[in-house]
């Protein structure tokens, strides 16, 4: 019962980061355009049904999950991507990322609910957090989902 949870999760986190709209076939995997930030450049993804317990830190990257973040619209944003020597081929360490008071002003300045300035990088993340724009908070979740050069 527990790994179909974590599945259950791992599926809900990865719609997230992917802002799919529908499902990818069970046990498949399926490519999501435009769906993940790094390095200001937007990258495809495929979604998998992949999670880890526990990985060596060294083994994954801190990936920052706008699901809960309060306003819609900001596509998740990884802190490495391919090429970079660091990157671990897409297995990812969740942060979850949540804007404040100061950060929905900031981010939503017509108020409709979806960001009017999006973050496409790890260090605007960073930086907004220490502005106080952004909280973040480790999700204790992994899994993997592979960064791709957009077609």
């Amino acid at each position: 019962m527990r790994k179909k949870r974590r599945i259950g999760l791992a599926v809900m986190l990865v719609f997230a980061v992917s802002g799919a709209a529908t499902l990818a076939m069970a046990g498949g995997a399926t490519r999501v355009a435009e769906a993940v930030w790094a390095h200001g450049q937007v990258y495809d993804t495929v979604i998998t049904p992949t999670t880890f317990i526990s990985p060596p830190g060294h083994s994954s990257d801190i990936i920052y999950s706008f699901m809960m973040s309060g306003l819609q619209g900001q596509r998740s944003v990884a802190e490495a991507a391919p090429g970079d020597p660091e990157y671990n081929g897409g297995r990812w360490n969740v942060y979850l990322a949540v804007f404040t008071a100061a950060g929905v002003e900031v981010h939503d300045e017509n108020g409709d609910g979806t960001v009017d300035l999006e973050l496409t990088s790890a260090d605007e993340v960073v930086l907004h957090e220490t502005l106080g724009h952004l909280e973040t908070f480790p999700a204790d979740f992994y899994f993997e989902c592979p960064l791709l050069p957009r077609r």
